[in-house]
């Protein structure tokens, strides 16, 4: 079975556009890093739309 969740990379720059765009409030930090709960992200690609230097990529966990 694959699961299919987002993952942001180290070329964030911590812009925060993911996290205020979230409709799930999914994107969290730590102050320093940004994350993605799985548990809580639909999927939905709005982050992926607002990131202005691509860092949110798809990742299959196998």
């Amino acid at each position: 079975m694959n699961e299919i969740s987002l993952e942001i990379s180290s070329i964030c720059i911590s812009c925060d556009n993911c996290r205020l765009i979230c409709p799930e409030n999914a994107v969290v930090t730590n102050g320093q890093e940004y994350y993605i709960d799985p548990w809580s992200c639909t999927l939905c690609g709005l982050c992926i739309e607002i990131c202005p230097v691509d860092c949110i990529k798809e990742t299959k966990a196998t």
